[in-house]
């Protein structure tokens, strides 16, 4: 970096990759907590209903009979469901989305507010831009074994600039909404 100038519009454009990072992981945080849910509430509403027909009709009645036959499908289809959350890593998925969300957002935070008001003193500001990027880096090394689609990185780009109010450098809007347009840069998600 030659100048205090050049570092500052550095923080911004970091500062924008680690919003949009961090939005990318909010999406697959909320996706993965989704098929939890849905994994959690299945494995509780087959066992629940078939105990509370069996407590309250007897186990040896038609209403039993008729419940497990009910529940057959729901129950093969929860066992498909975990075996799917148990191959696909939705646990530690989820866990790890909710990390590098956090962590991201709160680096783009750190390079925002060392962009607005930088130390007065070009050395300390190079020092502190040159720490926050070796967080930086380590954290992108980590979220670099999770692969992004093109348009989930467009999403992510068209959020952080509308949060941090910066004109896409292809089409030259300052995004004010999530709908998507042509734009190859920011749009087309």
């Amino acid at each position: 970096m030659s100048s205090a100038d050049d570092i500052r519009q550095e923080c911004w454009t970091k500062a924008t990759h680690c919003l949009a990072t961090s939005y990318i992981f909010q999406l697959k945080s909320k996706k993965y907590g989704d098929y939890q849910r849905y994994n959690n509430i299945l494995g509780l509403i087959v066992p629940l209903s078939i105990g509370a027909v069996a407590g309250t009709y007897g186990s040896q009645t038609e209403h039993l009979k008729w419940a497990l036959i009910i529940a057959a499908p729901f129950s093969i289809a929860q066992v498909i469901i975990s075996g799917l959350a148990l191959a696909n890593k939705w646990e530690s998925n989820l866990s790890y989305s909710l990390e590098s969300q956090t962590e991201n957002r709160l680096l783009s935070e750190d390079y925002k507010s060392l962009a607005k008001y930088p130390p007065e003193i070009y050395s300390d500001l190079k020092h502190k831009f040159e720490l926050l990027t070796t967080k930086d880096n380590e954290r992108t090394k980590q979220d670099e074994k999770i692969t992004f689609s093109d348009k989930e990185n467009r999403k992510g780009l068209r959020y952080s600039l509308m949060i941090l109010q910066i004109q896409c450098a292809v089409c030259s809007v300052k995004p004010t909404s999530m709908s998507p347009t042509d734009c190859t840069n920011c749009g087309s998600f």
